[in-house]
């Protein structure tokens, strides 16, 4: 069950909420070659901040994405495999050997502590939350 978020969002817009979540995991692949879909090149160097080639700023919100979902251990694969892989619930509770509530929560709580990132400001400071995904899993 995989929530279709919005169509598009500029390298500037991505404050790292649920919805901006989604869009960059379903859109992973492009980023992590480089490319901002659909086929967005974004006027970089302007603003405040070290100018950039148009190929790192993609690379960098999916190597950050991707870092957060690795801290998730099995929660993060079962969340890219939904919103990536469009596999399905029912169909990962086979694989696991779960019930389906089980892997909806566990896609949600994923999703969250992913989402619960970084700002906008990582990018520019290289400073990451320090929040373990346990101690967000007791939190919650």
């Amino acid at each position: 069950m995989t929530t279709v978020a919005k169509e598009f969002y500029s390298p500037g817009e991505i404050r790292f909420t649920v919805k901006q979540t989604l869009w960059v995991l379903q859109n992973l692949d492009s980023l992590r070659e480089g490319v901002w879909p659909p086929d967005f090149l974004e006027v970089m160097g302007r603003g405040r901040g070290p100018r950039r080639a148009p190929f790192e700023t993609p690379i960098f919100y999916a190597a950050e994405i991707q870092l957060r979902m690795e801290k998730c251990g099995i929660d993060g694969l079962i969340l890219m495999a939904i919103e990536c892989w469009g596999m399905t619930i029912d169909s990962l509770a086979a694989y696991f050997q779960m019930p389906e509530w089980s892997i909806w929560k566990r896609r949600k709580r994923a999703l969250g502590y992913v989402a619960s990132g970084p700002s906008r400001r990582w990018l520019d400071s290289k400073k990451r939350t320090a929040e373990s995904y346990e101690d967000y899993k007791r939190r919650k």
